[in-house]
């Protein structure tokens, strides 16, 4: 796994009530539905500067990898209890539902997550995916001609139908089946 603490320096107590406001603001700013905030509206909210944003996180996906770091954990944790679970190609279906309602918890995350954006947090998710895939191809259980980066696009995909509507989550669960079943070897 890598590790996504870059600085173990400690931060002074104004630059840690800053980031996590930051954090908060993005939180409540990214999540649930409704329109896509800019950076600008999210430092507003947090009652800091642009600049202050900045210097805690240069970009978008780096405030997305900070504000969804425990849920990327704890996803990545469970692809290792759904190897020790499930059958592997169960296993990759289950744990590709996980990700595509992981993904839809935030504006922004799937296509962050599908074009790389997100650096060390995309290394884990792809990490722990490839572990499910390879796994479930050695099985002959699923396609062999199937990669990672085409198994994020595809939860990306269902993830974008839970955003649209999330009190509709049939749909994307439909397509999350349809998916599965067409990966079968």
């Amino acid at each position: 796994m890598v590790d996504l603490v870059t600085d173990d320096r400690p931060m002074r107590s104004h630059a840690r009530r800053n980031r996590e406001r930051i954090i908060d603001a993005a939180r409540e700013a990214l999540t649930g539905t409704g329109q896509d905030v800019s950076l600008n509206e999210i430092a507003r909210k947090a009652e800091v500067g642009i600049g202050t944003l900045f210097r805690h996180f240069p970009n978008r996906d780096a405030l997305l990898e900070a504000l969804t770091y425990e849920r990327t954990m704890a996803l990545c944790a469970e692809a290792t209890r759904l190897i020790d679970a499930m059958e592997p190609a169960a296993a990759l279906a289950k744990w590709t539902r996980c990700l595509a309602y992981h993904m839809a918890t935030c504006r922004g995350l799937p296509a962050a997550l599908v074009t790389g954006g997100l650096g060390a947090s995309y290394q884990v998710l792809d990490q722990a995916a490839a572990s499910l895939l390879v796994r479930a191809q050695k099985a002959g259980e699923v396609r062999i001609d199937l990669d990672v980066p085409t198994l994020i696009s595809m939860a990306s995909a269902a993830s974008w139908l839970l955003e649209q509507d999330p009190d509709r989550n049939d749909r994307a669960d439909f397509m999350l089946a349809a998916i599965a079943e067409g990966l079968r070897a």
